[in-house]
This record gives structure tokens, sequence and C-alpha cells, in this order.
């Protein structure tokens, strides 16, 4: 079990990235509507939601929530992004392991939608001005960037964790998951994540 305190480390994280204006950080308990409503129902304010256009082939179910998504938006002309985040990955009880490991993967998944608005800001998968983005590449940037982040600050319970969402494809037809695993295995080989989603601490 990890002597990390996540929930200390998401609050300080969401407090940093909110500071500036330019991004709002909401726990949800439903990933599984549409972003844009769920803008709406937590009050979000915007004009005009942005929504990526894919420039590559990436198969069918691009989209794919499983822990979190970032919307982005424009308010005043002030572009933005809202990010989403499940409130609860497993049901809370009275068992200490399962609090923890919530606090873990909200604070995983904060860090993998960082890395999407890095990502956007900086040009690198996506152009803001023509919406267009490399939506495969961005989702192995943003994995990629999570793994070196949880590798870097030796945060390994969190890396556990995370590695096995990796390893894991839901709906083994979703192509765009498939392809975005095969392109984060060339960096991270599947034995590393094995071996990374075995080890705790």
């Amino acid at each position: 079990m990890s002597d990390v305190n996540y929930q200390s480390l998401f609050e300080v994280l969401k407090q940093k990235e909110e500071a500036n204006g330019k991004i709002i950080i909401i726990l949800t308990p439903d990933l599984s509507i549409p972003t844009h409503d769920l803008m709406i129902r937590h009050r979000v304010k915007f004009d005009t939601v942005i929504n990526f256009k894919a420039l590559t082939e990436c198969g069918s179910h691009i989209t794919q929530t499983m822990g979190s998504s970032t919307q982005f938006y424009t308010l005043n002309n002030e572009y933005k992004a809202a990010v989403f985040i499940q409130s609860e990955f497993i049901p809370y009880g009275s068992d200490c392991n399962e609090n923890i490991m919530n606090e873990a993967y909200r604070y995983v998944f904060l860090m993998q939608e960082l890395a999407h608005i890095n990502d956007v800001e900086n040009g690198i998968n996506f152009d803001k001005e023509t919406e267009g983005g490399d939506l495969i590449k961005a989702g192995v940037y943003a994995k990629v960037c999570t793994l070196k982040h949880l590798t870097l600050k030796k945060q390994t319970y969190a890396r556990m964790l995370y590695a096995k969402t990796l390893l894991k494809v839901d709906d083994v037809k979703n192509e765009y998951a498939l392809k975005v695993q095969r392109e984060v295995m060339k960096k991270y080989p599947k034995k590393k994540l094995i071996q990374w989603s075995k080890q705790s601490s």
C-alpha cells in the first residue's frame, strides 16, 4: 500500500492549475454522458464548445472516457478547458485501501488530462486554428507523459494502478483504444507494464 498522500497531491495540483482561470477541474460521478451535457450539469459557463476533428483515420469509438475527459471551450473569446474526473472508481466502503485507491486514481487521471491540455496548448498533436488533431498520437502522448511523471516521482502505487488500466481494453472492438494501446507499448513494452502492474510499493 502507498505511503504517498494522493488526495493531498490531487488538491494541490488542482488548486495550482485552476489559479490562472483557464482550467476548471470537476469531480463527477458519471462520465457516461457527453461532456457537453456534463458542462451544463456542472454549470460551466461557455460560449462555444470545441471538438477536435481527427486528421488521420483512427477507427470507430474514438471517445474513451474511462476515468476522465477534457472539454475545450471558449468563454468571452478566451480558450479554456474543463477537466472531468470520475469521483469514484471503486465503491467506497469501510476498507481504507479502497479510499486510497480512489484517491490515487483521481490523481493519475488528472495528470493524464493535464498532459492532453499541454498537448493542445503547445500544438504538439492538435491545431487550435483548424480544430484538427491526430487523436491516436494525442492519446499516446498523454499516457506516456503520465507514466513518465509517475516513474520520475517514484509514485509506484499510482503507476501500478495506471499500468493496469493501460493493459486492459474493455471493448476489443474499440479500434481507437487498441491502436493507442499498441503505440503506448512501443514506448513501454507490455512486459514492462505487467511488471509495473504488480509493484504496489
